[in-house]
């Protein structure tokens, strides 16, 4: 069974997802013409990111808003929660208390503790057409880091701190100018038990529970990167956003569930690349041989870059789309760089990078550029999911060859899974 969260074009699901034969996958719109959504202020089913609750409960969380810097994306008016698979949802538009929205933004990402199946963290961001419109709510709309410890029936504002007197936001803190801070990227390390988040302008942090985020004292790139992730080009800020010299503009993470090593890939204000960094585990006895996540490793990723008019390191479109996947491979591990292509490597191999869509020139693998969806099925990592501006896309051999120059051949590589999604574009999620 799998879910798709598209811009503009809701939740789709499909439950003959395993079949070879694609020309058979059958998807079916679920959140189409919602009553949840009939009185909510510019109901919106534009999906920012989608989860499903593991253990087959049922729960499904699809956060209205689409995170991605472009003209065309669309904010939400909340969180859309389903408790049967789809059939029905609710909408939750703020938090228990009230003192927070989510309207006029956008949803980054879900991510479930394997510790308290009931908690869950939600990475609200910025909706870029809601900036330009005004959508948000005045003194309510607010961008950050939320919490639910019921399996997403309601939510709270959790809690950023540098580890000073004052906080970068929290529940009880003045409101942010203008509406918080947007947190782009959430994940749940199941090897270190805690969440990892990156914050617009800040950084990245921790929490073990989902209600308390503190820095890392590591941050990727703050070692060879100028300017980089320091105290002193990202300050706390209280009550303002924080400084566009911090180069974080946007961050995506990823992490190996086996291994259970880290990654962050980052860009500035201006696309320029700060770097894919890891912290590796060095897992012994379902532990990490380390308590502390220490962003030490850089992984070469020159072979991704372009020298523009925004600078000579540029990921091009990194505000827009930007996506990582760290898929187990028996002992090693395959990164995939999600950015106008798809790039893949083989850290054993020590990540030689390879074009697997070469979407804009003679070599394309017939696949559609802007990557914003990596996943893979947990029983076959083989098996990869990419979702892009143009829709969906299946391979059964995790992209081919590693290390292999690319070729057109790639093509062969990839199942076009949009048979009967039609004309919906961007999969998200």
């Amino acid at each position: 069974r799998l879910y798709l969260g598209t811009t503009g074009g809701g939740v789709w699901v499909a439950q003959n997802a395993a079949a070879q034969d694609i020309n058979t996958i059958d998807f079916t719109p679920l959140t189409d013409n919602l009553s949840a959504l009939s009185g909510a202020r510019d109901g919106s089913i534009s999906i920012g990111a989608l989860s499903v609750q593991p253990g087959g409960t049922g729960v499904i969380l699809a956060g209205t808003g689409d995170p991605n810097d472009a003209l065309d994306s669309y904010y939400g008016a909340g969180i859309l929660r389903s408790a049967d698979n789809g059939i029905t949802w609710s909408l939750i538009p703020d938090t228990s208390d009230h003192r927070k929205s989510f309207v006029g933004e956008g949803f980054a990402g879900f991510a479930w503790s394997t510790v308290n199946p009931q908690l869950v963290v939600a990475a609200v961001s910025q909706a870029y057409e809601g900036t330009v419109v005004g959508a948000g709510l005045s003194n309510l709309s607010y961008q950050g880091l939320y919490y639910s410890s019921n399996g997403g029936v309601s939510w709270q504002l959790a809690r950023i701190s540098d580890g000073g007197p004052t906080d970068v936001q929290g529940p009880n803190d003045s409101f942010n100018v203008p509406d918080g801070n947007a947190a782009t990227s959430v994940v749940w390390n199941p090897v270190r038990r805690l969440f990892v988040a990156a914050v617009r302008f800040h950084g990245y942090y921790q929490s073990t529970d989902g209600i308390l985020w503190t820095r890392l004292t590591n941050q990727p790139g703050s070692t060879s990167t100028i300017p980089n992730l320091t105290a002193a080009y990202c300050p706390t800020n209280p009550t303002e956003t924080g400084s566009s010299d911090c180069p974080i503009f946007r961050g995506t993470l990823a992490v190996n569930p086996l291994t259970g090593d880290t990654f962050a890939w980052t860009v500035d204000i201006n696309n320029q690349d700060v770097g894919i960094w890891q912290d590796q585990c060095a897992v012994r006895s379902n532990a990490c041989s380390s308590q502390t996540i220490t962003f030490a490793k850089q992984w070469n990723t020159t072979a991704l870059e372009l020298n523009t008019t925004q600078g000579r390191v540029t990921i091009a479109n990194g505000d827009y789309n930007l996506t990582l996947a760290a898929v187990p491979s028996g002992q090693d591990t395959l990164l995939l760089a999600g950015a106008n292509d798809l790039w893949k490597c083989s850290l054993a191999m020590g990540c030689v990078w390879r074009n697997t869509t070469n979407a804009g020139t003679c070599m394309s693998g017939h696949v559609g550029e802007y990557q914003h969806a990596l996943e893979w099925n947990p029983s076959n990592p083989l098996e990869i999911l990419v979702g892009n501006d143009s829709g969906l896309w299946r391979s059964m051999d995790a992209i081919g060859e590693t290390g292999a120059a690319c070729s057109s051949a790639d093509g062969t590589h990839f199942q076009n899974l949009n048979g009967n999604l039609g004309s919906l574009a961007e999969v998200v999620s």
